[in-house]
């Protein structure tokens, strides 16, 4: 167990610290507005997305400075314990008496917390929770804590917030001037190879995202399922960052990379899911069944990450482009698939409105269509793709084009891409 009197310079220091002043505000998901105190907050995401700036919002703008704060992401504190959490609280109340709000930052670090989070849910205080770990939303959760949690994931800069951060004030729906069209689409050729992870835009320092990477792995996956081959388990994830965009099956990755056992396969991209570094798409099917069957994509949650933790990705501008589209299909709640065509073609995204199914979204991703062999292409498999799907409109986005043809019967709309991420 830890002594109070361990916790206590721990709990000061890390209170002073949220003093400091945030470097951007994020875009306040609307479920925290609504957040009325009776149930647990849950925001997650991949580590320093930016969760704790999300909370210190939260804090300054619904509880000014009536709230505690403890990060358990802390190597002072590497086996605090479920028997600890008493301890914690009667620290925050000799420290900061009579407050009413608990932020707990980076809580799957202990095991049982759910236990807890519910104690102080029941004596009336209101608990947010931040973790970089999908196993919040774990069985266990919704066993001890069912209808007394909302979760909200957090991503790393949208576009626009990328903007904000490099001070770009834009007007999602003004008409752009000349000036104003070639400057997005420069701060977007920047977005594209920066990412969106607050501190590499805000600092311009790169190199920290190979180190979220190897925390990812060390702490987050080596540590947590005690896995016994790390170098594979590295290079396996570099691998897959190399190829984003692209299909994958586990007989494939079994051939081209040597591991034999197709489990072992399925559990490493599991363990990069719960941790958002990356994230599988399925092939669109009219029968859920089939859906583990076919071949899957591979995407990540960043496009600075992919490229700083593999080889040869930055070269490859329409696997970005296609990465980036994902990502903001995600962050708009969409349930998203690829799709392949009787004919052989494919179109890259069936995005879904999942309270809606049959409100279904038909892209197509490609770099450049300025080869008219290359527009050519694209419009077959997007056309293809809106007759088997009995669709009426599809959207090709690439970095230029812009206009809105109608050929055989469907309507195409080229939307560039920078465009389409402010819409």
């Amino acid at each position: 167990m830890i002594s109070k009197e361990s916790l206590r310079p721990i709990v000061k220091e890390q209170m002073e610290i949220l003093a400091l002043p945030s470097w951007i505000d994020r875009t306040i998901h609307p479920d925290i507005d609504k957040y009325s105190g009776s149930s647990a907050l849950i925001v997650k995401g991949i580590r320093r997305c930016g969760k704790s700036t999300l909370m210190r919002q939260v804090m300054e703008k619904k509880f000014k400075e009536e709230y505690w704060y403890f990060n358990f992401d802390d190597e002072r504190i590497g086996k605090f314990g479920a028997a600890d959490f008493q301890a914690l609280m009667e620290v925050f109340d000799e420290l900061f008496p009579g407050r009413s709000a608990l932020f707990l930052d980076e809580i799957q670090n202990v095991p049982e917390w759910e236990l807890f989070v519910n104690r102080i849910l029941r004596e009336g205080k209101k608990v947010f929770i931040t973790g970089s770990n999908a196993t919040l939303l774990s069985k266990e959760l919704g066993t001890r804590m069912t209808g007394r949690h909302v979760d909200i994931e957090l991503f790393p800069f949208s576009f626009k917030e990328y903007l904000a951060a490099k001070k770009f004030s834009i007007d999602s729906h003004q008409t752009y001037t000349t000036k104003e069209m070639s400057l997005l689409e420069k701060h977007f050729l920047e977005y594209l190879s920066i990412g969106g992870m607050p501190e590499a835009v805000l600092t311009g320092n790169g190199a920290m995202l190979q180190q979220i990477m190897g925390d990812i792995i060390q702490k987050d996956i080596l540590y947590r399922y005690a896995l016994r081959k790390p170098l594979e388990l590295r290079s396996f994830i570099q691998f897959l960052l190399g190829n984003i965009s692209n299909r994958f099956t586990y007989r494939a990755i079994s051939n081209n990379f040597g591991i034999k056992s197709y489990q072992t396969i399925q559990k490493y991209i599991q363990y990069a899911e719960e941790t958002y570094l990356l994230f599988t798409v399925n092939r669109f099917e009219h029968k859920a069944k089939l859906f583990d069957k076919n071949p899957k994509k591979i995407y990540c949650y960043d496009n600075g990450i992919a490229i700083r933790n593999s080889t040869g990705l930055v070269e490859n501008k329409g696997a970005l482009l296609e990465n980036v589209v994902a990502i903001e299909l995600k962050r708009r709640g969409k349930n998203i698939y690829y799709h392949t065509n009787r004919n052989g073609t494919e179109t890259d995204f069936i995005a879904l409105n999942p309270t809606n199914p049959k409100e279904r979204d038909v892209i197509q991703v490609c770099f450049s269509v300025e080869n008219p062999l290359t527009m050519l292409r694209e419009e077959k498999a997007i056309i293809q793709t809106l007759h088997e799907l009995n669709q009426k409109k599809g959207v090709i986005l690439s970095l230029h084009a812009e206009e809105i043809k109608r050929i055989d019967g469907k309507e195409i709309h080229y939307v560039p891409v920078w465009k389409w991420l402010l819409s």
